[in-house]
């Protein structure tokens, strides 16, 4: 991991000095038990540059805008996170993952996965975790609203992790 964590950071900075191409894909390693447990393939996870510079800007329609360098460590914090929740949207198979990264303004970055298979008849058969978006979460009341939805939400929890992240939040 250490390895990947190393190459994704360096990949990084190459990325905010503006020299990676913007085709690149981040390849962030393999799930940790703890996110297999939580129902994520056994499949390599993926990032491409340009969905993170779409969700960093500030232009996004989202808006969580965040410097590109608040997500060093990136995965890291994905296979070690505090929890793993069920996405609250309708048909969406995507796993939110919050972790322990912090913008800076001490809000948590949660990220959201996805299994993605290339259609048939493609050249290249692709099947792969897909992060589909990084932000930081500023709404912490709908993560303490999943926290306490317990295993409608919940697939996967640090206990001590999550203690620590509701007992620093503002009531």
């Amino acid at each position: 991991m250490n390895d990947i964590v190393k190459q994704f950071n360096i990949e990084l900075q190459r990325q905010i000095e503006g020299s990676l191409p913007e085709e690149h894909i981040y390849n962030l390693g393999y799930p940790s038990e703890n996110l297999l447990s939580a129902g994520l393939l056994n499949l390599p996870i993926e990032l491409k540059a340009s969905r993170l510079v779409n969700k960093s800007n500030a232009d996004y329609r989202n808006n969580h805008p965040f410097e590109l360098s608040e997500i060093k460590d990136l995965p890291m914090a994905i296979n070690n996170p505090i929890v793993v929740f069920k996405s609250t949207k309708l048909n969406d198979n995507s796993n939110i993952i919050l972790t322990e990264l912090k913008d800076k303004n001490g809000n948590n970055f949660v990220v959201a996965i996805r299994h993605f298979k290339s259609p048939n008849g493609n050249k290249v058969n692709l099947e792969v975790n897909d992060i589909r978006s990084v932000y930081p979460k500023d709404r912490v009341a709908e993560i303490m609203n999943w926290l306490k939805s317990g295993n409608k939400l919940v697939r996967w929890l640090d206990k001590e992790k999550a203690l620590s992240f509701v007992s620093t939040q503002s009531p």
